[in-house]
């Protein structure tokens, strides 16, 4: 693309200093990443937060990416049912001198965690999955939840969901692409045809097949044709086949990819 992607609405300042407000209040942090590209949902707002609490790496929708690891995380997909056990577990286990020095005096420890991560990268989903009671507002758009959430997922663990947050300027242009190509970045404030034809060329060199095995075509302009996205007159219809390419892509139609690898 030829202009840098930038996106960084008011409530994402909001949503950062209520997170740092709340911090206090909580025992751990659960960091949601998307699985496809973990590296690039780094947000260096967070750095700060993270030096301060005891973190969890929750590697969301593992399902659409191939496997891999980081220090103190888990792959996850969230919207399995139960998926969120393992989460509990490593919860348990990072917490364990907390929960047993309480354990000690009589007292069984009620977990508190902060959920935190850039937008769309399934913190809400994650959330309900492990909800006892109380839901917390999803969508399959980044910027649904607007403000924190407490919602409990048993009777001694509570989770605060909060806002997906970006951070204002990216120094790196395809950190801002690949968390275009995932759906962080609302499509509506981005030319889509030309997020489409990079994230061809992106993932032809992370995959020279992927995109004449699922279209059988090799450029855009060729998918156009093959899939009848043509107006009247025989223009190109680019805005619709933009759209399904990054549909079918973010459906993990198209193969399971690392997007961290053009880096």
């Amino acid at each position: 693309m030829t202009n840098p992607i930038q996106w960084f609405p008011g409530h994402m300042k909001s949503a950062l200093e209520m997170i740092k407000t709340e911090l206090k209040l909580c025992d751990i942090i659960i960091y949601m990443l998307d699985a496809r590209c973990p590296k690039s949902c780094l947000n260096p707002k967070y750095e700060e937060f993270t030096s301060r609490k005891p973190v969890l790496f929750v590697l969301n929708k593992a399902d659409l990416a191939p496997s891999q690891k980081m220090t103190n995380s888990i792959l996850m997909t969230s919207t399995l049912s139960g998926a969120g056990k393992k989460v509990t577990e490593a919860i348990g286990h990072i917490l364990c001198d907390k929960i047993k020095a309480a354990c000690e005096k009589g007292i069984k420890k009620t977990v508190r965690a902060i959920v935190i991560g850039v937008t769309n990268c399934g913190k809400s989903t994650f959330i309900n999955n492990l909800a006892a009671k109380g839901k917390a507002m999803t969508g399959d758009r980044p910027g649904v939840t607007r403000s924190k959430q407490w919602v409990p997922a048993g009777e001694y663990l509570w989770l605060l969901d909060t806002p997906g947050t970006l951070w204002p300027k990216f120094d790196n242009a395809q950190v801002a692409k690949n968390l275009a190509y995932v759906g962080s970045i609302k499509d509506d404030i981005l030319d889509i045809v030309a997020l489409a034809k990079d994230l061809i060329e992106d993932l032809k060199r992370l995959d020279p097949n992927c995109i004449k095995n699922r279209f059988n075509a090799d450029t855009f302009e060729d998918i156009c044709r093959k899939r009848g996205y043509i107006l009247k007159g025989g223009v190109l219809d680019e805005e619709r086949a933009a759209k399904a390419i990054l549909v079918e892509f973010r459906a993990g139609k198209l193969g399971k990819f690392n997007l961290d690898e053009l880096l």
